[in-house]
């Protein structure tokens, strides 16, 4: 004969383990995200950090030696391409992302007055200034945002 009372509460006990089991692993996967999304996220700020200080050497170089020369922006937009925006901030991805068009929008006048063979050196000087204005601004968010 079964002993329905013993049974009933092996059964809870087995039922509470695996409910138990399945709340462990999906916490411990939870953690592991979080982690890894943070580690991701400290990477990216390093990597555009590092990034906007080559472009601001490479502003005084242009203008030092009147040397001037498009921005690669690939760097940006293999961030935009793998969807790792969406790890920052907004602010700071706005701010970014204004930042990286000023550098694209150079490129364009750059490009426009190569085709022209005729550089207007105050326009690129000026454009160099506002990239470099937006440059600041980003590291500015960059220093605010705790990452």
């Amino acid at each position: 004969m079964i002993e329905w009372d013993t049974l009933i509460v092996e059964m809870s006990l087995l039922a509470a383990i695996i409910y138990f089991s399945v709340y462990l692993e999906h916490l411990v996967y939870k953690r592991v995200e979080k982690h890894k999304e943070k580690k991701e996220k400290k990477n990216i700020t390093t990597f555009i950090r590092d990034d906007l200080e080559q472009r601001l050497r490479f502003i005084e170089e242009s203008k030092k030696y009147k040397d001037y020369k498009p921005f690669f922006t690939d760097m940006w937009d293999s961030i935009i391409l793998a969807g790792k925006q969406s790890l920052l901030p907004f602010e700071l991805f706005q701010t970014l992302q204004r930042t990286y068009s000023w550098m694209k929008y150079y490129n364009t006048e750059l490009e426009n007055s190569n085709k022209k063979s005729n550089l207007d050196e105050k326009i690129l000087n000026d454009l160099l200034g506002d990239v470099k204005k937006f440059i600041d601004k980003s590291y500015e968010m960059l220093d605010k945002t705790k990452v």
